[in-house]
């Protein structure tokens, strides 16, 4: 058992601490302030009840101005701000969400506006004030196009999306990643796939289960963005299952779609009407390119191949 003496003088101690606190506390400007503008009648007893939450209180950043991102945050939970609370005649701390952390959640969740699928980071990140306007290229007209379009998705006016086609390297997939970044700062979210992977990928899930999960995200994107359509492999499954499923749904649904190609509408037809399975089948891939056209409008990209520049 602890000696009286013992006891008495580490009481004495406690209550000399806590009359210092006190006295720093009650001429501290935030808690001058808390009491002047307080709605609740803060005494001088409630301050003593709660020394150290008013401690804690004058201690943290209230508006950031003692941070420099929210990654330095000084504040715990990191990203809240205190204020007081008086319920029952006690002093408590309530925590919101910071300014910064309101920007940063927001920039996040505008982040998760596009979903992409083995596409590349510069086309991800691409937006049409990035873009390089060829004065040997029709990227302009291309560009006000996709704009239009855009702005009506926007505004929830129904209307056929883009089937951008043209050579190698001229900015397909750049512009794919401008429309979806334009539909991100509006609240519009959309995937993009780069269909020779997502192909692949469908494939794998066969062994873990995961096709049909990848097959429903895709084909039920708010707004879906297929790059590089034709580069795949051609399978009867591929042409019937996974491009005729993913566009006659959308198309049925009447959800807007893009698509980036290497080739025209009549020549993906063709490139899809013969497999080495079962050769020429014509009227499956006519079926393919019908849902295409429904859906798209088709226009050719002309330029100079950046990649080589």
């Amino acid at each position: 058992m602890e000696p009286i003496n013992q006891f008495l003088k580490n009481s004495k101690k406690i209550k000399d601490n806590n009359d210092k606190l006190y006295d720093s506390l009650i001429q501290h400007p935030r808690i001058i302030e808390l009491i002047e503008n307080s709605d609740f009648e803060i005494t001088r007893s409630m301050i003593r009840n709660d020394l150290l939450q008013l401690k804690r209180y004058t201690e943290q950043s209230l508006a950031c101005e003692k941070c420099s991102s929210l990654g330095e945050c000084i504040n715990h939970p990191q990203g809240y701000v205190p204020s007081i609370d008086v319920r029952g005649g006690r002093i408590h701390i309530i925590y919101s969400p910071c300014p910064t952390k309101i920007k940063d959640d927001a920039f996040r969740e505008k982040e998760k506006m596009i979903e992409s699928y083995h596409v590349p980071k510069d086309v991800k990140d691409a937006t049409f004030e990035t873009v390089f306007l060829d004065p040997d290229s029709n990227r302009q007209e291309i560009i006000k196009r996709a704009i239009g379009t855009s702005k009506k998705i926007i505004e929830g006016i129904d209307t056929k999306g883009l089937y951008i086609h043209g050579s190698f390297g001229i900015g397909k997939s750049y512009l794919l990643g401008c429309i979806a970044n334009e539909l991100k700062d509006q609240s519009v979210s959309s995937i993009i796939v780069y269909v020779p992977e997502i192909i692949r990928d469908l494939k794998a899930g066969f062994k873990d289960g995961t096709t049909d999960k990848k097959f429903n995200t895709i084909k039920n994107a708010q707004v879906l963005m297929l790059d590089d359509l034709g580069a795949e492999d051609v399978t009867p499954w591929v042409r019937d299952e996974i491009i005729t499923g993913i566009l006659h749904h959308r198309m049925v649904e009447g959800l807007p779609t893009f698509v980036s190609s290497n080739y025209s509408i009549e020549e993906l037809e063709y490139r899809y009407s013969r497999t080495k399975e079962n050769g020429i089948e014509e009227t499956k891939a006519r079926r393919m390119t019908e849902r295409l056209r429904a859906l798209c409008e088709e226009v050719q990209l002309e330029g100079s191949n950046y990649r080589n520049n």
